[in-house]
């Protein structure tokens, strides 16, 4: 299938809680290890260290995904999210509420908890975690302040989870897109990027969506290019064949910005 004829991330064929259902749910995807405990393991292994630290962290990740923010919580004071779509910021802000039918993250919850030695503690760090988000504000990366009106300080970590592969349509959308949210982040903060490569598509229900598709040459010549540098570079290979995406890499990258471009 021609790519420029399948859905995109902003399109309202894209169902919030179908993508979280398929992606994100333990029960229904056989590569949940690697697009759900891995980075969760990336990330306590990163935060534990010491090395990436600070008050504030920004979220920005694709759809209105919170078991990495588990995580986050125990590091930082403060969590804002971007959000790209109506429709994931109401899904996002049902969690954040408890209200009745939202997301559950506890599968997260139980399995971060268990890497802390504190299995018995799980219940309540989804509270946690919505006690440290302050803000959920919506993201439009074709303006040159993509949080317009509101503004920000910038924080001291970026985490971006899955969502600059399917909100750029080339190399050089990405490259600036990819700028835009490094301007977020305090000279000396730390990115620490989540995603995929060689990825044609993903799927939700019977929709086909564009992803760009890149691998390790493109990234490092972005990141670089945006003012960082490259700390660490971890690289999951699949070991299974998933009928939802053909990504054949999960990858964990930590970068330090070093100056502002």
């Amino acid at each position: 299938m021609d790519s420029s004829l399948h859905k995109h991330y902003h399109d309202k064929e894209f169902d919030p809680r179908l993508y979280i259902e398929t992606y994100f749910n333990s029960e229904n995807n056989d590569t949940f290890d690697e697009v759900v405990d891995y980075p969760i393991k990336q990330l306590f292994k990163t935060f534990s260290s010491g090395r990436v630290r600070g008050e504030t962290l920004l979220d920005v990740s694709a759809g209105p995904l919170a078991f990495h923010l588990l995580t986050a919580c125990d590091f930082f004071k403060e969590i804002n999210v971007i959000e790209f779509t109506d429709a994931n910021i109401r899904e996002f802000e049902m969690w954040r509420n408890k209200e009745p039918g939202a997301a559950d993250w506890s599968h997260a919850a139980k399995f971060i908890c268990e890497l802390e030695g504190k299995s018995e503690e799980w219940e309540g760090k989804e509270d946690k975690a919505r006690r440290a988000v302050k803000r959920v504000v919506k993201c439009d990366l074709t303006k040159d302040n993509p949080l317009e009106p509101v503004v920000l300080p910038q924080v001291d970590c970026l985490l971006s989870m899955y969502v600059l592969l399917v909100v750029s349509k080339d190399h050089q959308a990405y490259r600036s897109n990819l700028k835009k949210l490094a301007s977020m982040l305090k000279t000396g903060g730390y990115m620490l990027l989540v995603g995929s490569y060689n990825t044609s598509y993903y799927m939700i229900g019977e929709h086909k969506f564009f992803t760009l598709s890149w691998d390790e040459e493109f990234i490092r010549e972005a990141v670089c290019d945006a003012g960082f540098i490259i700390e660490n570079l971890e690289e999951l290979p699949t070991k299974k064949t998933s009928n939802f995406s053909d990504y054949t890499h999960i990858i964990f990258l930590v970068a330090r910005k070093e100056k502002e471009v």
